[in-house]
């Protein structure tokens, strides 16, 4: 468990939620974004293997994140993908570091489970808050401001973890994928917060990679999951994470 102020952390499988805490989950993701069905969110959930939980003081459920290790066996044999899914906080908890401290955590512990081969972060993107993890935490990562002498590996990653897993809707000449029918998006609110931010050059590089975010677009992202691509804070729980890690 890990804590922040008066939020704690928590890692769970999947199959140990309860249904009222479902509920909540679907209900945090509802007041954040648009067109959100009970169909889409309990397959995005079903999909996943972990689930990072945020409560406060008197364990009412304030935010989570999901994840899954090489979905759909698109990797595995020469790398691992660890893929979050849906990732939401409550907003009178912005400004938190509880979900970044977790999150740092729970990869360290995923990534030591295996050693043998390199670990990748995929992630899409449909608003600059969760691009602006990027930043924060890595050194090194793709698409990003500042090019890379890992960009080409990191693009071929991400092209092929994208075709195994969305298939047409992934194009690759963009880097983004393009749902058919509506996916979840942002609300109103919150993507004109985006616009307000884009004094930020790395929020202003994610509006120019992803115009169409508003509409549910969404920017595939990939960073590798080591200590020496981690900076500050985050390298520290990534770290101490290691030292705990997840019989997979």
């Amino acid at each position: 468990m890990i804590k922040d102020g008066h939020l704690t952390y928590r890692l769970i499988g999947k199959d140990h939620l309860t249904e009222v805490q479902i509920k909540i989950m679907y209900d945090l993701m509802q007041a954040h974004y648009d067109h959100v069905t009970p169909e889409m969110f309990y397959y995005d959930l079903s999909n996943k293997q972990y689930i990072g939980l945020i409560e406060d003081e008197d364990e009412s459920l304030q935010g989570f994140t999901t994840y899954v290790i090489d979905p759909k066996a698109c990797c595995g044999k020469t790398y691992h993908i660890i893929f979050s899914g849906d990732t939401i906080i409550h907003r009178d908890h912005w400004g938190s570091q509880i979900m970044m401290k977790g999150w740092c955590f729970t990869i360290g512990c995923l990534v030591a489970s295996d050693s043998t081969k390199p670990w990748y972060w995929y992630l899409m993107s449909k608003g600059h808050r969760t691009y602006m993890y990027l930043p924060l935490f890595f050194k090194s990562y793709y698409p990003s401001l500042i090019k890379s002498e890992d960009d080409e590996i990191l693009a071929n990653i991400a092209n092929e973890v994208s075709s195994c897993l969305y298939g047409p809707d992934w194009k690759p000449e963009s880097g983004l994928i393009k749902f058919k029918e509506h996916h979840g998006e942002l609300n109103t609110d919150l993507a004109e917060d985006s616009y307000k931010k884009a004094k930020s050059s790395h929020v202003r590089f994610f509006l120019e990679k992803n115009p169409d975010f508003a509409k549910g677009d969404e920017l595939v992202c990939i960073a590798q999951l080591h200590p020496d691509n981690l900076i500050r804070t985050a390298r520290d729980f990534f770290v101490q994470g290691m030292n705990h890690p997840i019989d997979l």
